[in-house]
């Protein structure tokens, strides 16, 4: 019986360890798939920034809407 118990208890701990490192590996796993998505988007937005807007095709000096801001802002930069 002793020798049951003992069985059942190091199965335990052995599958707590498991456990544990599968934990530490998940984490690492998530950690390099964020940097790897942070370091793409990066990437993402500096080709954002690179793109060219024309100019909108109405000519009032005051307007607002967003095809003039961008094309305004591209210029200010």
């Amino acid at each position: 019986m002793k020798s049951f118990i003992d069985r059942i208890f190091k199965k335990r701990k052995h599958d707590a360890e498991q456990i544990e490192e599968n934990k530490e590996i998940l984490s690492e796993q998530i950690e390099t798939s964020i940097k790897e998505r942070v370091a793409q988007n990066k990437i993402n937005m500096e080709e954002v920034e690179k793109e060219i807007y024309k100019k909108p095709g109405h000519y009032f000096a005051d307007c607002n809407c967003f095809k003039c801001v961008k094309w305004r802002n591209q210029n200010a930069k």
